[in-house]
């Protein structure tokens, strides 16, 4: 926890709700400049094989008391007064498509979105709720193309998020994807076209951002919990020990058995990327860079690796906090909490920016 000296001043919460931690990002905005206000996190122990200790595994759906207790002790222990927040939605819990439709008028594109999102979302209609984004900054109504990105959203998944707003006493003032937030946080302004691999605990986000637009974003269940449950298994210890190795000593661990009980894993994200990015160039710009984030991009040596194995292209990790301003002495922690903290913080950014 860091708690820092209140103004007042308007202020905007982001919470990001994870499977293995909750954290929220307090910001105000003081004439052009966004400053962090305060921030904190409550974590659980990776000790445990069950992995989804605030979501059911099987609805995927979070438990809602238990959220409502963590974000309040989170609240009450960083002092954080601020009502107004944006939440968002686990990757793994949101359906993402894509598709192109003919020129129109704006009045014409939301029934038109409708009724094609139909042919490409896999889930009855009266069980989601709808969410897109025109690919570009403007229809085209006479001549081209417009190209659609939708979000379907479970509503009783929705329903339970309004409800631990309610018992946390905050005003939602939206919910949305956790790339959006990502994306508002880590892209910003830059115009290239990059693969923004989201690589947390349960699950690891590849999502494609071309000039500020999301593209495309896949989500799947290889992530951090494999790269520790497989040291744990190699090296016959037990799982607290495991992720300490994995998150101090990662790839730069001088034991050949720690490095080559994750290379498996490791080895099945790179092919996913390279996946996702190849079939992304067939039809959109050619990718220029990875940028990563989440908890697994404080793992020792894994940048460094994705950068050999990936040739030509610049991998980097995620600044969350390049445009933020914060006190001096916080300067030594940005660089750690900024892979983990950054979906709060896009967040919270999105009373603020696009």
């Amino acid at each position: 926890m860091w708690t820092l000296k209140k103004k007042k001043q308007i202020t905007s919460l982001g919470i990001d709700i994870g499977s293995k931690a909750i954290k929220i990002v307090e910001l105000v905005k003081e004439k052009d400049r966004i400053n962090l206000q305060n921030y904190g996190e409550i974590k659980l122990s990776a000790a445990k094989k069950e992995s989804f200790h605030y979501f059911d595994k099987k609805s995927l759906l979070p438990y809602s008391k238990n959220v409502s207790l963590a974000i309040k002790a989170v609240l009450e222990e960083s002092q954080i007064e601020t009502k107004e927040a944006v939440l968002s939605l686990p990757d793994f819990s949101t359906f993402f498509a894509s598709f192109v439709l003919p020129p129109m008028t704006a009045k014409e594109l939301p029934d038109a979105v409708n009724f094609e999102a139909k042919k490409h979302i896999p889930i009855p209609f009266n069980d989601v709720v709808l969410d897109w984004e025109l690919i570009g900054e403007k229809v085209n109504e006479k001549e081209g193309e417009n190209k659609i990105i939708v979000m379907a959203i479970y509503k009783n998944l929705i329903s339970e998020y309004k409800k631990i707003a309610e018992d946390c006493g905050l005003v939602l003032v939206s919910l949305e994807a956790e790339v959006m937030g990502l994306k508002r946080s880590i892209v910003g302004d830059d115009k290239d076209t990059i693969c923004l691999v989201e690589a947390g605990y349960q699950s690891t986000t590849i999502s494609i951002i071309d000039q500020g637009f999301l593209l495309l974003s896949v989500s799947f269940d290889v992530a951090g919990k494999d790269y520790t449950y497989s040291i744990s298994e190699a090296l016959n210890v037990a799982l607290d020990e495991a992720e300490k190795k994995k998150m101090i000593l990662g790839f730069a661990c001088k034991d050949k058995k720690v490095v080559e009980a994750m290379d498996p894993i490791f080895n099945i994200i790179l092919d996913k990327i390279k996946q996702v990015i190849s079939e992304s160039e067939i039809k959109n710009p050619k990718v220029k860079k990875i940028i990563l984030v989440g908890g697994l991009a404080n793992m020792p040596g894994l940048t460094e690796r994705l950068k050999a194995s990936l040739g030509e292209l610049e991998v980097k990790r995620g600044d969350a906090f390049s445009d933020i301003f914060y006190p001096g002495e916080l300067k030594p922690l940005i660089p750690q909490i900024s892979s983990t903290f950054s979906i709060a913080l896009g967040e919270a950014l999105k009373r603020f920016k696009k």
